[in-house]
């Protein structure tokens, strides 16, 4: 079916022109999170087939990338607006969608994407359209001096790989991105495009095929921004190594406090380029504003370690509003596209599903009797429990990575450590880098939660920054949920089990993945 002779009436198309009127609406936000911004939109535009309309004074936008239609951000409206006018809209809303998806798919695909903390709360006072609220990804915020400094333990290993580049390519130099210089970033984004992203390559979905198409994306989104940089007013920096372009950003001031970073492409060939221009941003073109806004990590492992890893200081929540399950049957025949306020039955808005409250971290060394105490609760006086001493040991072995899981109190609910392990190839003698997830461990009372998955996603993001090719791993016969956590990640089954290998009569399996070439190419930035 071609969706195409299905548009919905009366949206309209984007354009540069409409950059007033959107500026209007999107100041209204106080607290906006990086896709509410006039230059994200447009650079999406047409990659997402986004559109939009004049709904009861309120801007609505919609896509169209994927064969329905939704919203890509609530209306948006001002603080303290009549909360029943915007109850009419959301209603006019979700009938236009669901006009279009029930020729299409159905009208389950209906939703409003993106939607803040800030917009939810206003969204909660409505009386007159019953939403369910799902989260969806966060924004990643980051102290501007501290990615300017990298300073601190935490940040050791950003620190190194800049000072690595800088030592590596001393001919290299940052200026201001000017219009000479876009064919060049066109040239680097078209390698880019063709190799993949180290980040998003293999992770972007479950299909390789997908994962091109929203690279893709990427690139367009990429292209357009580039050619319509003066007039979207955004700020852009290249690097440069001889007469090489080493790579190049782009962003805009976000609020009152914050900066964004909308693109961010470096040169593989280049190692710690990625950390250096992110740094070097931050201090030529942001150093006035305290926080810099990252965006959000599109749910990829990969891509969400790197952003953890640069130890933000906030996670602004974003989430996505449907129609409650329950009532869509019932309710969405009271809804339609009103001329006066609807007169609904008051359904105040679910709160919203929970997110994890957990951080994963480093591991330190004041973190041993922490772990001692869940290695115990974990696997009380059983042989696979770690001792203190061995503990100790992974914790100040600069060849083992390990994580902690905490809660908002600090307190250690589990922890994961991996081992690293250097050998020469044996057809072609080249040097290769292994790893063997050693441990991972989720206090009892803390299970069920996500937390061993999000320990072992981050492990594997940090066998990939340190240039890991392979990853193995034992676990017993018997222990069927961590066998099912592990291939769902990815891995699969090597060989036959293992006789007593945790204790006489406890056997093993051993698994293994192939983390991918695009490990070699060095680590993207936040």
């Amino acid at each position: 079916m071609d969706t195409d002779t299905l548009a919905p009436p009366d949206l309209l198309p984007i354009t540069i022109d409409d950059k007033a009127r959107f500026d209007r609406a999107l100041g209204l936000l106080d607290d906006p999170v990086s896709d509410a911004t006039f230059a994200n939109i447009f650079m999406w535009s047409g990659a997402l087939r986004l559109s939009w309309r004049e709904i009861l004074g309120r801007l609505c936008v919609f896509a169209n990338s994927t064969g329905d239609l939704t919203m890509l951000l609530p209306p948006i409206d001002e603080p303290g607006a009549d909360p029943v006018e915007l109850g009419a809209c959301l209603g006019a809303c979700f009938e236009i969608m669901d006009a279009y998806n029930d020729r299409v798919s159905d009208r389950s695909r209906s939703r409003i994407e993106y939607v803040s903390d800030e917009m939810l709360e206003r969204i909660s006072a409505v009386r007159g359209v019953s939403l369910s609220a799902t989260p969806l990804w966060s924004d990643y915020v980051y102290r501007c001096d501290r990615m300017i400094d990298l300073a601190g333990g935490d940040l050791k290993s950003k620190r190194h790989a800049r000072s690595k580049f800088v030592n590596t390519y001393p001919d290299h130099q940052t200026r201001a991105l000017g219009d000479e210089d876009t064919p060049a970033c066109v040239e680097l984004l078209g390698r880019w495009s063709t190799h993949g992203d180290r980040s998003h390559e293999g992770e972007l979905t479950d299909s390789a095929a997908e994962s091109a198409v929203l690279r893709e994306r990427d690139r367009l989104a990429t292209e357009r921004a580039l050619g319509f940089r003066r007039e979207l007013g955004l700020t852009g920096m290249t690097l440069w190594v001889g007469d090489r372009l080493a790579g190049f950003t782009l962003g805009e001031p976000l609020g009152r406090e914050q900066a964004t970073v909308l693109i961010e492409k470096t040169d593989p060939e280049f190692h710690g380029a990625p950390q250096y221009i992110f740094s070097e941003f931050c201090r030529t073109c942001w150093s006035d504003r305290a926080l810099i806004n990252a965006g959000d990590d599109w749910g990829i492992p990969g891509l969400r370690y790197t952003k953890q890893s640069y130890r933000p200081v906030r996670l602004m929540s974003k989430h996505v509003l449907t129609m409650a399950p329950e009532r869509v049957r019932h309710e969405r025949a009271m809804v339609s596209m009103p001329t006066v306020a609807p007169a609904h039955r008051i359904t105040p808005l679910p709160e919203p599903a929970p997110t994890p409250t957990f951080t994963i971290r480093a591991g330190v060394a004041s973190d041993a009797d922490a772990i001692l105490n869940l290695e115990r609760d974990a696997f009380g006086a059983e042989a696979q429990a770690f001792t203190p001493r061995q503990v100790r040991a992974l914790l100040a072995n600069p060849r083992a990575v390990v994580l902690v899981a905490t809660e908002p109190d600090g307190s250690i609910v589990g922890w994961a450590v991996g081992l690293l392990r250097t050998h020469t190839h044996p057809r072609s003698g080249t040097r290769r880098r292994s790893g063997r997830v050693y441990s991972v461990a989720v206090a009892s009372g803390a299970r069920g939660r996500g937390i061993g998955r999000a320990l072992t996603q981050n492990l594997l993001g940090s066998f990939r920054e340190q240039g890991v090719r392979r990853a193995f791993l034992e676990v017993r016969v018997t222990n069927a949920t961590a066998i099912a956590l592990y291939e769902s990640l990815g891995f699969t089954r090597r060989g036959p089990a293992v006789p007593d290998y945790y204790a006489p009569g406890v056997d093993a399996i051993r698994m293994g993945m192939r983390l991918g070439e695009e490990a070699e190419r060095g680590e993207t930035g936040p």
